[in-house]
C-alpha cells in the first residue's frame, strides 16, 4: 500500500464543505466526490474495489469556501495487479476526464507518492488564503444594482461606504504577528478540539481586478476589488472571515482600531460587531506549502515499522478513550516495547514534528483491559473494539500483546 499526494483546486459552492462526512452512499462533499472517483479510476487494481479508499485532507474549508492548491492523501496499492507500477500521469488525466464529464467542479493538478507516514495536515509550513473584497467608491452607485460581472458574483464580497483604506491598513496591522485569537473563532471548537487559539500571522492587502478584468467600464468606475491575503502556518475555524470581517468592520467605522487591539490582548473584551463571519463565497484557499526535503519519497516503509505504528496507535486510542491527556506518548512508549528498525524513524518524526498532529492520542498503561492472554495485532485491536467502552484495566503483568518483533509489556 503507498500513500499518494494529490494538489487539486474546487469550486466549493455546491458542495457540502471539503471533509468526508460518510464512508457509506453519495457524499456531497469534496473529499467524498474526489476520492470516489479515484477508486472509480483504480478499480481494475483494487483486490476489492468497493472498499472506500483511506484518505486525509490538509487544510479543511468550510461549505461554500473555494481552494486553487489544496492537498490531501489517498492510500491505494504502490502497484496493479500486474505488478506494474502506476502512471500517476494517466490517473491525474483519467480522473479530471470523468470529473469534468460528470459536471463535478473539481481539479486534479498533479499527484506524486510520499513516504507512507507522510502526514499532509501536520506536515505544511505554511497556508496562504485570500479573501476577495468589492469596494463601492461612491454611495450613489449602490442603489443602481450591482455593477458586479455576472462571472464574479458568488466570489467577492461587496462593502458599502464609508470605507477608509487607511483604518482597514492600520486594523490589519494590528492583526500581524502573533496574537490570541480566541474572539475569531469559535470557543466551543478551541475547548472541543484542545486547540491553542495563538497564531502567528501576516497580512498583505493587494490591489485585486474582476476575472475578466476590463471588460466592463462599469464595473472598473463604480468598484474597487481587493485582495486580502492572510498567511500562517495553521488556522481555527471562521478564523479568517472574522479576522476580515474585524478589518471592515475598523474601516468602515463600526469599532476602532483599539478595540480590535485590546480584543486581541484579551478575549474577555467584548466587542458585538466582531463576533460576526464574513461569508464564505469570497475566501479562496490559495496555496498549502510543504518543504521539498518532506516530500520526497523514502521508498516502502518495512512492515514491522508499519505494525508498530499501528499498535501503537490503537493503543493511544483507547487510552484516550479512557480519558486519560498528560504525558501520553511518553507512556505508550513505556509500554510497548519499540523494535530497533523503528527507532530511527520515530526519532526522527519527534524532532521534526514537535507540535500535536494526532488528535488521537492516549496514555497510562495501567489503564487497559485485563485478557490473560498473548494477542496479535489484530486481535489486540478486535478486543478494544469490543471492550472500548469499558473503564478497566487491560494489561497485568503476565500479559503481552504480540505482532512479529513487538510486544506490549505491562508494568503494573
Amino acid at each position: 500500500m503507498g500513500r499518494f499526494l494529490f494538489y487539486f483546486s474546487y469550486v466549493g459552492t455546491r458542495y457540502r464543505g471539503l471533509q468526508r462526512q460518510s464512508t457509506t452512499g453519495i457524499d456531497d462533499t469534496v473529499q467524498g466526490r474526489l476520492v470516489d472517483f479515484t477508486r472509480d479510476v483504480l478499480r481494475r487494481d483494487l483486490s476489492d474495489p468497493t472498499a472506500t479508499l483511506s484518505s486525509l485532507v490538509s487544510s479543511r474549508t468550510d461549505v461554500g469556501v473555494h481552494a486553487l492548491n489544496n492537498t490531501i492523501t489517498v492510500d491505494f496499492p504502490d502497484r496493479k495487479l500486474n505488478g506494474e507500477q502506476h502512471d500517476l500521469l494517466w490517473i491525474q488525466k483519467i480522473l479530471n476526464i470523468k470529473l469534468g464529464k460528470k459536471g463535478e467542479e473539481i481539479r486534479v493538478h498533479s499527484i506524486q507518492q510520499v513516504a507512507d507516514n507522510f502526514r499532509c495536515f501536520g506536515k505544511p509550513y505554511r497556508r496562504h488564503y485570500i479573501y476577495r473584497l468589492g469596494i463601492f467608491e461612491d454611495s450613489a452607485y449602490t442603489s443602481s444594482g450591482t455593477p458586479l460581472p455576472i462571472i464574479d458574483r458568488g466570489f467577492v464580497h461587496l462593502i458599502h461606504p464609508p470605507f477608509s483604506m487607511d483604518k482597514f491598513l492600520q486594523a490589519a496591522e494590528v492583526m500581524c504577528g502573533t496574537n490570541n485569537f480566541t474572539s475569531f473563532t469559535s470557543v466551543k471548537k478551541i475547548t472541543e478540539e484542545f486547540k491553542n487559539p495563538v497564531r502567528t500571522v501576516s497580512i498583505n492587502v493587494k490591489r485585486g481586478a474582476p476575472f475578466m478584468a476590463g471588460s466592463t467600464e462599469e464595473c472598473q468606475e463604480k468598484l474597487e476589488f481587493w485582495d486580502v491575503h492572510i498567511i500562517s502556518k495553521s488556522f481555527m475555524y471562521k478564523q479568517i472571515r472574522r479576522m476580515v470581517n474585524g478589518l471592515v468592520a475598523v474601516a468602515c467605522d463600526m469599532c476602532s482600531v483599539e478595540d480590535l487591539r485590546q480584543t486581541l490582548k484579551d478575549p474577555a473584551h467584548k466587542v458585538k460587531i466582531l463576533e460576526r463571519s464574513f461569508p464564505p463565497w469570497a475566501l479562496f484557499l490559495n496555496n498549502v506549502e510543504y518543504y521539498p526535503k518532506d516530500l520526497i519519497y523514502p521508498g516502502p516503509l518495512p512492515e514491522l515499522q508499519k505494525e508498530y505504528r499501528t499498535m501503537t496507535k490503537t493503543l493511544e486510542k483507547y487510552l484516550h478513550l479512557q480519558g486519560y491527556d498528560n504525558d501520553i506518548k511518553d507512556r505508550t512508549r513505556d509500554t510497548i516495547s519499540e523494535p530497533d528498525s523503528c527507532s530511527v524513524l520515530n526519532n526522527e518524526e519527534r524532532t521534526n514534528n514537535n507540535e500535536i498532529y494526532f488528535i488521537d492520542q492516549i496514555s497510562d498503561s495501567d489503564s487497559v483491559h485485563c485478557v490473560g492472554e498473548d494477542l496479535t495485532l489484530n486481535e489486540f485491536s478486535e478486543h478494544i473494539s469490543r471492550n472500548g467502552d469499558k473503564n478497566e484495566c487491560v494489561l497485568t503483568h503476565s500479559d503481552e500483546i504480540v505482532d512479529s518483533d513487538i510486544r506490549i509489556n505491562s508494568k503494573g
